[in-house]
């Protein structure tokens, strides 16, 4: 099932179970890791960094640039969709 919105999670590091929705973010190892939005279970790794990805967070909302895409893996699921505000837009 698609999401339409996701939850921060500030950690330290990335729990190795993450659950459908949230967003773990590691301002240590410079990292977000989500499961895929489309609900196939893949995780999403974004490197935070110069010419990856960038997180903005203000009051509490997360905004993760540029776009999420899944479609790779065994049966690619062809998932692609911004997160902005905690809000995931499918494109």
């Amino acid at each position: 099932m698609k999401l339409s919105s996701i939850t921060p999670c500030w950690v330290t590091e990335i729990p190795k179970e993450k659950e459908e929705g949230v967003m773990y973010i590691s301002l240590e190892y410079k990292t977000a890791v989500h499961l895929c939005a489309c609900g196939c279970g893949k995780e999403s790794v974004t490197p935070l960094k110069e010419g990856e990805w960038t997180l903005i967070e203000q009051k509490g909302l997360v905004t993760l640039r540029p776009s999420i895409g899944n479609f790779s893996g065994e049966k690619p699921h062809h998932a692609h969709y911004f997160i902005t505000n905690n809000q995931i837009q499918w494109a």
